[in-house]
């Protein structure tokens, strides 16, 4: 007999709830192209390209553009899984309360996919700079050398997010940081998570996952919209070992993400 009081959309709704608690940057991500989510599965994205200005005054006719579109595919070939059982002296132990359990499942899961976002954000991004970094007066002005880069490739100054390291947030908190509040930074509950304030128009998020050659400061600039994310849990399930006096209990996280705009995210790696 299984575990009595496993109700898998009870067990699904909690792993899901953990999992969205503990990220940080996927929330600020672009996920408007979610639907029907299967490993497999592509998002064919098209763009077109923006019409020419023209100056009617003078010639008073029109020349009438030849619209162009370019279509990028964002797979969903990500599928993350845990799987763990019970023991029968276990269940009766926790007396049904598996919170500690589905916590846990939840920011391991959400730890895997943040991890995919910002090697994808890395490898895909664009390049701002990559000088030493070891004083608060040089995590500022690659911050500077970020947000000019940004403004140089005409990214729309809202929904604009600076992830940095932990060791470029010591920096950027350091006697005399100009980071505001956290509170000031105009944040719902979802982007709380590592949300250290705002700093010359960014959302400033410290994400431990974010690492560099040798523990060197780094931080990504981008526009959250320019990213593309989308996943889902797509399955949870319980049942009977047939070799033990337990459960099982596994689920599946299926995803994919992808840089829209490269010149929209902006990279400060500082060279090994």
């Amino acid at each position: 007999m299984a575990i009595s009081n496993f109700i898998p959309t009870v067990w699904s709704a909690a792993i899901l709830e953990n999992f969205q608690a503990a990220q940080a940057i996927i929330p600020t991500l672009n996920r408007q192209y979610e639907g029907e989510v299967a490993e497999g599965n592509t998002v064919k994205i098209t763009g077109i390209t923006t019409p020419s200005v023209q100056d009617y005054s003078s010639s008073r006719t029109l020349t009438i553009d030849a619209l162009s579109d370019s279509t990028q595919s964002l797979v969903i070939n990500q599928m993350k899984a845990i799987s763990f059982k019970v023991d029968d002296v276990d269940r009766v132990q926790a007396a049904g309360s598996f919170d500690p359990v589905t916590k846990d499942a939840g920011a391991a899961l959400a730890s895997d996919a943040e991890a995919y976002v910002i090697a994808q954000m890395k490898a895909n991004g664009t390049s701002a700079g990559t000088g030493a970094i070891a004083t608060p007066a040089a995590a500022f002005a690659a911050v500077v050398t970020l947000r000019q880069a940004l403004g140089k490739a005409l990214v729309p100054a809202g929904d604009r997010y600076l992830v940095v390291s932990p060791e470029f947030a010591s920096l950027l908190l350091a006697e005399g940081s100009k980071l505001t509040s956290a509170d000031s930074a105009g944040t719902d509950g979802e982007l709380r998570n590592g949300v250290l304030g705002r700093l010359l128009g960014f959302t400033v998020i410290e994400h431990p996952l974010l690492t560099h050659t040798s523990n060197r400061p780094a931080a990504i600039a981008y526009h959250g919209p320019s990213v593309g994310y989308v996943g889902q849990i797509a399955k949870t399930e319980g049942g009977r070992m047939e070799l033990a006096f337990a459960d099982y209990i596994r689920s599946l996280n299926v995803y994919g993400a992808k840089v829209l705009r490269a010149t929209s995210v902006q990279t400060y790696l500082p060279a090994s």
